[in-house]
């Protein structure tokens, strides 16, 4: 019985025992995760607030701009961009595919969001030099200030620009005005902030700062005239398309005076054949074929008497061969009616055909031949070969 009780006894005992071990261990469990996370707060709180950024600024820092990509200078981009601005212009501009051109363009004005208010395209190809207006395609463009030098540089890509003359003038002054104070608030806020950034800051330094930046956000707020220069302006920019413009061959001149020098062969369906030595001079207009000209003609014998022709004469170019706008080489075809005399009276009547070898700065030299048949008493036919001589005036 004392062995049952004293048995009994030590199970309690043990059973308590236990009971304290788990006690003990759940104690000293809960005391090391309350420690770790202890550890972690202080770890978290000792670390500088790197993920609680501050909003950004409503007035951001001009600062140092950022390097803009290298862009290629043109030459045509040096126009005041400032929105307060009211910009006006024209630019003139000539290139060898006019029609492409035109319609580039065009496209360029929308694609930079500008709009085309009045446009007018002419064009004629194969056009006779003198025929009607020159080919040109002429637009009243309306963009941003901004995309004006954008605009001016695709021109000069595109095209060759022959002038330009692009003015632009502020609206109010009180705008100018208000601009620069804006700009220099802007800078000081930028300066105050990145000094408010900096993690090391004293408390009291820091409500200074914090109390100057108050100030001169509603000084600008206050200021009535600091958004006056937001308006957005608009650029009006006219823009005309021309052709290449030729060189001028006869250096603007209206008319042409021509020396001739020529050798006549007489008798070629009749009798008494022979052949002069002539010369002579002419007048006339854009023509290679003088519109009158007088040509004498010496005797071949000392009996004979010389010769005479006053012809009047009209011609024109070979449009298969340039329409005469070659500086050489261009042929033309011409005819000729008039009085001539060779021991008797003659109704001179000549077809022209000739080449212009050089047709530049003024100058024509051309060599032609000219079938005539010489209609009287005795009609007879002839053939003059001869070579011209022609200054503009």
């Amino acid at each position: 019985m004392l062995t049952l009780k004293a048995a009994e006894a030590i199970s309690v005992v043990l059973a308590v025992k236990h009971q304290q071990v788990c006690m003990w261990s759940l104690l000293v469990g809960t005391s090391l995760v309350a420690a770790c996370a202890a550890g972690a707060k202080r770890s978290s709180l000792a670390s500088p607030p790197a993920a609680r950024e501050a909003p950004s600024p409503t007035y951001q820092a001009p600062g140092a701009p950022a390097p803009a990509e290298a862009a290629t200078a043109t030459g045509y981009a040096d126009v005041n961009t400032d929105e307060s601005l009211i910009s006006n212009g024209s630019v003139t501009a000539s290139s060898d595919q006019l029609l492409s051109t035109a319609s580039a363009l065009r496209r360029e004005v929308y694609r930079l969001g500008g709009r085309v208010f009045a446009e007018r395209v002419h064009f004629q190809g194969d056009a006779e030099e003198g025929a009607g207006d020159a080919s040109a395609a002429s637009y009243r463009i309306k963009l941003l200030p901004r995309l004006l030098p954008d605009l001016l540089d695709w021109l000069g890509k595109h095209s060759t620009i022959t002038a330009q003359d692009v003015s632009s003038i502020i609206a109010m002054e009180s705008e100018g005005d208000a601009s620069i104070v804006r700009a220099d608030v802007q800078a000081r806020i930028g300066k105050i902030d990145a000094q408010l950034g900096d993690s090391t800051l004293e408390p009291p330094h820091r409500t200074a700062l914090d109390r100057e930046r108050s100030k001169l956000t509603d000084a600008a707020i206050a200021d009535p005239n600091a958004m006056a220069d937001n308006t957005r302006r608009v650029a009006v920019l006219d823009v005309r398309l021309e052709a290449p413009h030729r060189p001028d061959p006869y250096a603007r001149g209206n008319f042409l005076g021509h020396a001739r020098g020529s050798l006549l062969g007489l008798g070629l369906f009749g009798q008494g054949r022979g052949s002069r030595v002539g010369g002579g001079v002419g007048v006339g207009g854009r023509s290679p074929v003088s519109s009158l000209e007088v040509m004498g003609y010496a005797p071949p014998t000392m009996d004979e008497r010389a010769g005479l022709t006053i012809t009047l004469g009209l011609g024109s170019y070979s449009r298969a061969f340039g329409s005469g706008s070659r500086s050489s080489l261009n042929p033309y075809v011409g005819a000729r009616l008039g009085y001539a005399y060779f021991q008797a009276n003659f109704l001179a009547v000549a077809a022209e055909l000739g080449v212009e070898l050089v047709k530049q700065r003024g100058v024509l030299w051309s060599v032609s031949a000219r079938p005539m048949g010489l209609f009287g008493s005795s009609s007879q036919g002839a053939v003059e070969v001869g070579s011209s001589l022609a200054l503009a005036f």
